[in-house]
């Protein structure tokens, strides 16, 4: 493949370590600010330019740093008709944003923006999980999370000697925000919702800014059906402004703050280095390194090696997370929501909370210096393991592929298949009933039966209890799975993706699925929950399954039940949605072994992501 990138040297490495040609194409760049300060003249250049040497020299993909590619050229209607570059081109424009986008597109006009942040061949690739978050909240499309990695290039692998490391402690990182200098006043109207964000996330930290401003205090609305260009760029840009000082302040909270205190408690035994401390502190900083090399080599001669993310990031890991490890450095960094989705804590990277703890761990890793040496190699094998950009290229590609779903999907409605089989059910267990939507649909399909609905989550099954009143159902509050006893299930976004398993790594559905909270629950097994109600299994000809992931638990607590029941009606996945789910070939293969034919798979509004499907027992009663 051909892949054409925009100056940044880490995609190319990463395109050469996975045999794919980079053609390197220049960036648009401002005389001050960079590519981020590139005003519309100055990407309507880039986009001419563009379209130029890919008429000479095509690529299949582009792949930028931070927007790099995104340019325009004149459309067919003159000069007030623009169109994006890479869409003349016929090309996919992947932009891995590593700042946010009223940062990373601060010289174009917003109403521009956010017109072109809606194309559908332009991929937004997010470092930080809640910024991807927030785009689909405002309807962006073709929004994913993609994590920071370190550079495809040759690292020294033999072992740090820890006798031969300067017993020091040292952070390289710039002092990222001005937002506090003399010379700048903000309205205290611009200041209310950072403030009231970090209020609250003292007590939830689980719940990020988005969350905050929009669901919980109602700050601002989220863009409607009904709205207008002009009302949906003035809904955006509002709470990115809001979010301005929340950011700033979060760059306080999570790297000034270290970086202050350790320079006053530590003296010479702290070395800093890094632009703008001297101006917004006072605080002194050593030459920045010469070349690449030696700032890698930096990382294994200082015995530890402090890492700190700025204020952009609510949950992300920056790109020295993975510089550190893949040189070979010990790693000393504060407690980020992703870092145990990329390292082993303990074992691969140490971790600190507060100032206190901070000294109390760079006292014990200094008088430590074989475990901090075991750390360090471990953490290394991960990162080149795991976590260079050849790894991110390569999950962008298989992002980019066209996905169909491995089943054909049925054209015929499900309740009219139901009835064919099941024309008078006796018992319907509807397990995931949500807030009742199936339990009133079998009602009306099938007056005569009983029904009892599962839902686990207090919230919702208030709502669940009101409608089973309603329709002559049966509301019970369990989840079902493989076992008795209490469980916690993962709230998210969306109260019909709540769910016992957790939240799976760049799946599709990440706007409902992501995590806002906990709730201790009881789980129960179908199997166990008959016997104890004293309904009798044969009685059961319906089992509904709707339970986020949890399906074959579910079903492995209802092998007795599955010896009898006619019809088994649930959700299935084609990618992973939930953390160690089952994929729809898994269900499919338990059900057959039970006994059971797939009668038909139906579409969802996503039918490459997943569907329904139902299943008919076709062997006869009592047969394993």
């Amino acid at each position: 493949m051909r892949i054409g990138t925009f100056n940044s040297g880490w995609w190319e490495a990463a395109c050469g370590a996975l045999s794919h040609q980079a053609v390197i194409l220049p960036a648009p760049t401002a005389a001050e600010g960079g590519t981020y300060a590139a005003d519309l003249s100055i990407r309507f250049r880039g986009g001419v330019a563009l379209a130029e040497r890919l008429g000479r020299q095509p690529v299949d993909l582009l792949l930028d740093n931070g927007g790099a590619g995104l340019g325009f050229v004149a459309g067919a209607d003159g000069a007030d008709d623009l169109r994006l570059a890479h869409e003349a081109a016929g090309r996919v424009l992947v932009s891995h944003l590593i700042d946010p986008v009223s940062t990373a597109f601060q010289g174009l006009d917003w109403r521009l923006l956010w017109q072109c942040l809606h194309s559908d061949t332009w991929v937004k690739a997010v470092w930080d999980r809640p910024q991807a978050l927030e785009l689909q909240r405002f309807g962006v499309r073709n929004v994913v999370h993609l994590p920071m990695a370190a550079s495809n290039r040759p690292y020294e692998v033999t072992p740090v000697d820890p006798k031969q490391c300067r017993p020091i402690v040292s952070f390289v990182g710039g002092q990222n925000t001005s937002f506090f200098a003399p010379d700048r006043a903000a309205p205290t109207s611009a200041l209310l919702a950072g403030a009231l964000a970090h209020a609250v996330r003292a007590d939830l930290p689980r719940l990020w800014f988005h969350d905050i401003y929009h669901d919980l205090y109602g700050l601002g609305a989220l863009p409607t059906e009904g709205d207008d260009l002009d009302v949906r760029c003035g809904k955006a840009l509002a709470y990115f402004n809001a979010k301005l000082f929340f950011n700033a302040s979060l760059c306080i909270a999570n790297r000034d703050r270290f970086v202050i205190f350790l320079s006053r408690r530590l003296g010479d035994r702290f070395q800093l280095v890094g632009a703008g401390w001297e101006k917004a502190y006072g605080l002194n900083t050593a030459t920045p390194f010469p070349t690449t090399d030696a700032y890698l080599r930096h990382f294994r001669e200082t015995a530890v090696n402090l890492n700190l993310v700025n204020g952009n990031a609510e949950s992300g890991l920056n790109m020295r997370h993975f510089e550190i490890t893949a040189a070979g450095g010990f790693m000393l960094c504060r407690r980020q929501p992703e870092l145990e989705e990329c390292f082993e804590i303990g074992k691969e990277c140490a971790v600190f909370t507060d100032e206190a703890d901070l000294l109390e761990k760079i006292e014990y890793y200094l008088a430590h210096p074989d475990e901090r040496a075991a750390i360090a190699l471990a953490g290394q094998r991960r990162t080149l393991a795991q976590h260079l950009y050849s790894h991110r290229l390569r999950t962008l590609l298989e992002m980019l592929q066209p996905r169909r779903a491995p089943v054909e999907l049925a054209a015929t409605n499900f309740w009219d298949d139901l009835r064919s089989f099941v024309p008078h059910p006796d018992v319907i267990l509807d397990c995931g009933a949500n807030v009742g939507q199936m339990a009133r649909a079998f009602r009306n399909a099938f007056p005569k039966a009983d029904v009892y609905s599962f839902e686990p989550v207090s919230s919702v099954f208030d709502q669940l209890r009101g409608v089973c009143a309603e329709v002559g159902a049966h509301a019970i509050k369990k989840a079902v799975g493989d076992h008795d006893g209490p469980a916690v299930i993962h709230l998210t976004a969306s109260p019909e993706a709540n769910s016992l398993l957790g939240f799976q790594e760049g799946n599709p559905c990440a706007r409902w699925t992501r995590e806002v909270g906990e709730e201790a629950i009881e789980v129960c097994t179908l199997d166990r929950w008959c016997r104890e109600a004293g309904i009798d299994p044969k009685r059961v000809d319906v089992i509904k399954l709707d339970v986020q992931g949890a399906e074959l638990k579910a079903l492995y607590g209802a092998r007795k039940l599955l010896g009898t029941v006619k019809a088994v009606y649930l959700e299935v996945s084609f990618v992973p949605i939930y953390k160690d789910g089952p994929l729809f070939h898994e269900i499919d293969r338990f059900l057959g072994e039970c006994g059971y034919r797939r009668h038909a798979a139906y579409p969802s509004d996503q039918p490459h992501h997943w569907g329904d499907a139902l299943y008919i027992r076709e062997c006869p009663v009592g047969t394993p």
